[in-house]
């Protein structure tokens, strides 16, 4: 038995099962469906198709690439987190550096920041430079030499000696001059008070020189204190006057003229209680027992007379 044209390269065609339909190899197989067709009602059987129940796929979270606004969020996040760790490194740094300038002492030490500025002017707020400069002890020495008696005070009383004067050497006599402080405020020298010695040019210029270049000590006699009244005094002239004559306390320091160095130091009493011929009188019409001139004398002879 021959075959037809149909059977050419081809095997007897086959009878398709009772109750079933040839597979249409075009049609889209029922779950080759979109993803957005999940959920939906089942679709229409064919004609003497017995409908299949149809599950209802659980809805999948696409994930969608971030859209334009997303995508600023990202960013600023990113800034604020870069800010944050800036801050905090300058923080820790400017911890470290400040520890550095004030522990270090090899390398040189950061300027500080300057300060802020004010709506003052520099002049107003400028503080006034104010140092304290040390305190001289002991004697200072004269910028000038000794011209008159009087310079020969500031030994007595500004603690202050003349390089250029002669110093206590050699042989006896050493000149001096004796140099009064009754509580006034001035201060003058006794001429008179070595009469007792004599009264030669010689024993002048010794006890009571005039030329202060020649002077080798300075013996400062001065009142301290006041006591009980002695007497009362009474004077005529210019004008009758009546003075209160009280007990006085004195002390006597000798200096070497060209170092201020002190030779003697000494109380002394006011042992001259009578009522005295010539006399200054104050306000308080008060005056004061002197030290007698044979007291002075006395007191100074062994550094006039004595060996240097």
């Amino acid at each position: 038995m021959t075959g037809t044209g149909a059977e050419s390269g081809a095997g007897p065609a086959m009878d398709p099962v009772p109750g079933t339909r040839s597979a249409d190899r075009t049609a889209p197989h029922p779950l080759a469906r979109p993803p957005s067709s999940y959920g939906s009602p089942p679709y229409a059987p064919a004609a003497g198709e017995q409908p299949v129940p149809f599950a209802p796929q659980p809805q999948m979270p696409w994930a969608s690439p971030p859209g334009p606004r997303n995508r600023a969020l990202v960013v600023a996040g990113v800034i604020v987190g870069v800010v944050l760790l800036v801050g905090c490194l300058g923080l820790t740094g400017g911890v470290l550096l400040l520890r550095s300038a004030t522990t270090t002492a090899s390398g040189p030490a950061r300027e500080a920041p300057p300060a802020p500025t004010t709506g003052r002017s520099p002049a107003a707020t400028a503080e006034p430079d104010v140092r304290e400069e040390p305190v001289q002890q002991g004697p200072q020495a004269s910028a000038y030499p000794a011209e008159e008696i009087s310079d020969l005070n500031r030994v007595c009383d500004d603690d202050v000696y003349y390089p250029q004067s002669p110093k206590r050497a050699g042989k006896a006599p050493h000149p001096l001059v004796l140099l009064i402080g009754d509580g006034s405020g001035l201060r003058y020298q006794d001429g008179t008070y070595y009469f007792s010695q004599g009264l030669s040019k010689k024993v002048e210029q010794t006890w009571a020189p005039e030329a202060p270049t020649k002077v080798q000590m300075v013996a400062c006699l001065d009142r301290v204190s006041s006591g009980a009244t002695i007497r009362r005094c009474k004077y005529d002239d210019p004008k009758p006057l009546t003075l209160t004559l009280l007990r006085a306390s004195w002390r006597l320091r000798v200096y070497e003229v060209s170092t201020g160095r002190k030779l003697l130091d000494k109380a002394m009493t006011g042992d001259d209680q009578a009522c005295p011929y010539v006399v200054l009188a104050g306000p308080d019409k008060k005056i004061y027992a002197d030290v007698s001139d044979r007291a002075a004398v006395a007191a100074l002879r062994k550094l006039v007379n004595g060996s240097a």
